[in-house]
């Protein structure tokens, strides 16, 4: 990402983790975060672009550059509402959250009683903030469930310019059958955060 783009980020957004609180203890974890194993492809404009469309409709946004940052944005909000349990879109996403050594040590898949859960987006639209997400995101492919209370995951290299390059992006040109698009201006933030991760790779 360039320096200025990044800097504008991180300081609008970056307040937000109070990394400088006495109570919040740095994680073990340094290493820098990555979509690797996720998706990849990226667009610093497209990053600032969906920040600004998202913030603007109220949307709860915090950015991370490390693991470190996100085990910390997310202790935060595991301590803020007392969870013992984290319930995660895939096995995949389960494991990723255990390497951060995260408070809570308890993990499973979604469900539909689940009340807090971490789950990763397919796409971020830089054209209006909105966020897609598919049955991709789900261990069970069968349907999309939204807990109670969500933090959504997604890596600048999932930002796209607009909705018709996510389905150029998709298999055949189409989203799976299973696919909810969430605009910022029709979502609870308290309820529903998003987590941004800058891209390493």
């Amino acid at each position: 990402m360039k320096d200025n783009a990044r800097e504008f980020i991180i300081k609008n957004l970056r307040q937000a983790l109070a990394l400088n609180d006495a109570n919040n203890v740095a994680p073990k974890p340094t290493s820098t975060a990555s979509a690797s194993h996720f998706r990849m492809v990226y667009n610093d404009d497209m990053v600032l672009n969906f920040v600004n469309k998202y913030m603007l409709c109220g949307g709860n946004l915090n950015y991370a550059v490390s693991n470190g940052d996100v085990a910390n944005i997310l202790n935060a909000w595991i301590r803020e509402n007392n969870i013992s349990t984290i319930d995660c879109g895939t096995s995949e996403l389960a494991q990723y959250l255990q390497n951060l050594d995260l408070e809570t040590r308890t993990f499973a898949t979604i469900g539909d009683t689940s009340k807090y859960g971490v789950l990763l987006c397919e796409s971020l639209v830089a054209w209006d903030g909105s966020i897609v997400i598919t049955s991709n995101c789900f261990e069970n492919k069968e349907k999309i469930v939204m807990p109670e209370n969500i933090v959504l995951v997604a890596f600048s290299s999932l930002v796209v310019p607009d909705l018709k390059t996510c389905l150029e992006k998709a298999k055949d040109g189409q989203l799976p059958m299973q696919s909810q698009i969430l605009y910022p201006e029709n979502l609870d933030h308290k309820r529903i955060q998003m987590l941004l991760v800058e891209d390493q790779n």
